[in-house]
């Protein structure tokens, strides 16, 4: 991939972490769920991470013309049946009408990380950035499973509280 291709699609990942940083920030101060708050805040410190990464490597590319291998250090976990909330939150989803849409939206901007990532990784040449892009891609997997298991925990209830389904 060509020096300036390669620039510009760090500038669009930069400005999707940085997305992806502010969504989060927003969704910990908005939810009342304290592990909610928690997990989002977690989100957005991993989507940093990956800010500062890539800002590295946008920084290596320009100046020196060259990938750099910087660590992203270690992968959030999030474990339990329900990862993003407690489970009181299941119990309790009328009315959660932020946190189920911070969820669809978190689901998207990792769907769409991921396939940018994939995208870059496929069409890089430099071996360095290929890894950079197979485990930023990684991460944001980590992160769609998360949100997605819990989004399936949730989603039934939530549509039968709102009337969506048409058992009800």
């Amino acid at each position: 991939m060509e020096r300036s291709k390669a620039i510009k699609g760090l500038m669009n990942a930069l400005q999707t972490e940085l997305n992806g940083i502010e969504f989060y920030r927003i969704a910990a101060e908005k939810t009342e769920d304290a592990k909610g708050k928690k997990v989002f805040q977690t989100l957005a410190d991993d989507e940093l991470k990956h800010f500062n990464t890539l800002q590295q490597q946008y920084k290596a590319l320009a100046n020196e013309g060259r990938w750099q291998k910087i660590s992203l250090g270690n992968i959030s976990i999030f474990e339990g049946e329900s990862p993003i909330f407690t489970d009181e939150l299941k119990h309790r989803v009328k009315g959660m009408h932020f946190e189920v849409t911070a969820l669809s939206i978190g689901a998207q901007l990792e769907t769409n990380s991921i396939d940018f990532y994939r995208k870059m990784k496929e069409e890089s040449d430099d071996p360095t950035a290929k890894e950079m892009y197979e485990k930023l891609q990684k991460w944001e997997e980590v992160h769609l499973n998360a949100i997605s298991k819990q989004l399936d925990l949730i989603k039934e209830d939530y549509w039968a509280e709102q009337r969506f389904s048409p058992l009800y």
